[in-house]
């Protein structure tokens, strides 16, 4: 292999790329929730990209951790999964007008 082809796997923008492709085709053949559960664990993986990047704030890195805690309810708690992505949505939401103003 050589080094551009390593860099290029090893970088973390193709490491989300590469999940959200493998992500897609996994959809067509899981229960239907599994998208979603896709969506959000993408969101927190961008999140880690960013800061990698120098582009998060302790908003965004609190988002993550409540990502993180709660995506899993999706194994046990459907009811509470969705209230999650609502809540997670709502938070995104406070994030956007905290920089808006």
């Amino acid at each position: 292999m050589t080094d551009s082809s390593r860099k290029l796997i090893e970088d973390p923008h193709f490491k989300l790329l590469s999940f959200l492709i493998s992500s897609a085709r996994g959809c067509v053949d899981e229960p239907e929730l599994y998208g979603s559960l896709r969506l959000i664990d993408a969101a927190s993986r961008l999140i880690d990209v960013m800061e990698e990047e120098g582009l998060v704030n302790e908003d965004l890195l609190k988002l993550r951790d409540l990502i993180r805690e709660k995506m899993d309810l999706i194994m046990y708690d459907e009811t509470g999964f969705i209230e999650f992505l609502e809540r997670a949505s709502l938070e995104l939401a406070k994030i956007v007008k905290r920089v808006e103003k």
